[in-house]
């Protein structure tokens, strides 16, 4: 007889889902088993073909349906569940939005005050381009940049009920990484001018001498973590690699 085996996993780990409920569907025929404390499962069909597998829990978003073709041999599935973020999830995620706005105008407050009072000439804001204000400046935007880009991702994990507070751990990571993945990456770029094409075929040329565009290069690298992570460890390799 055709049966389907797998496990029941929580997103993100190795964690067991017990006693989730597992419907195995196709057109006229409907089955529903319940997998053990173990997360595991076994389910026989009444015949082969295509099967559609939907895996509920009472803690977890639905699955997504995964189909399987029955009239081959299939290997024991394995589906992973998003948890449903309960309330101190949702308590924490609130706090770290809400500090996160505040972290992000206290920067804004105190660049502005140090651009026009604190550095000469006094009451006129000019962009540092000189070592070392340059590594600051560089800095600063760069963590600006990263604050943004966490105050929507935080904003659209509470929307969706998934921010979770494990998750905090890996954003404070990025919020105190990566200025200093920028500050590399924009010293590394301003030796040299370089292009890139946007939507619809236009290219953009980037020169990194020019204060505006050192700015806004800093902030825009700075909302996106992971590829400037890739990139930092793509160059590594090159140069090490040259060492060998």
């Amino acid at each position: 007889m055709t049966s389907i085996t797998g496990t029941i996993f929580r997103s993100g780990g190795k964690e067991p889902v017990s006693y989730a409920t597992i419907k195995v569907y196709k057109k006229g025929h409907t089955l529903y088993t319940t997998a053990d404390q173990s997360g595991q499962f076994d389910i026989n069909l009444p015949e082969k073909g295509s099967w559609s597998i939907v895996v509920l829990d009472p803690d977890s978003f639905s699955s997504k349906p995964l189909v399987l073709d029955m009239d081959k041999d299939q290997d024991p599935v394995k589906v992973y569940l998003d948890p449903i973020a309960g309330m101190e999830d949702e308590k924490a995620g609130r706090l770290f939005f809400w500090i996160l706005i505040g972290v992000l105008f206290l920067i804004i407050g105190i660049y502005l005050v140090v651009h026009l009072y604190l550095v000469k000439p006094v009451g006129e804001f000019s962009i540092w381009t000189e070592d070392p204000l340059r590594l600051i400046e560089i800095f600063l935007w760069g963590l600006t940049g990263i604050l943004v880009s966490k105050i929507i991702t935080a904003g659209w994990y509470l929307r969706r009920r998934r921010f979770y507070r494990d998750g905090i751990l890996m954003h404070i990571a990025h919020i105190i990484a990566t200025p200093i993945l920028v500050l590399v990456v924009v010293l590394l770029l301003s030796e040299v001018s370089f292009s890139f094409t946007l939507a619809q075929n236009n290219e953009v040329t980037i020169d990194l001498s020019v204060p505006a565009i050192m700015v806004a290069f800093a902030f825009i690298i700075g909302t996106s973590p992971w590829p400037l992570w890739n990139f930092i460890l793509d160059t590594a390799k090159r140069f090490t690699g040259q060492l060998e």
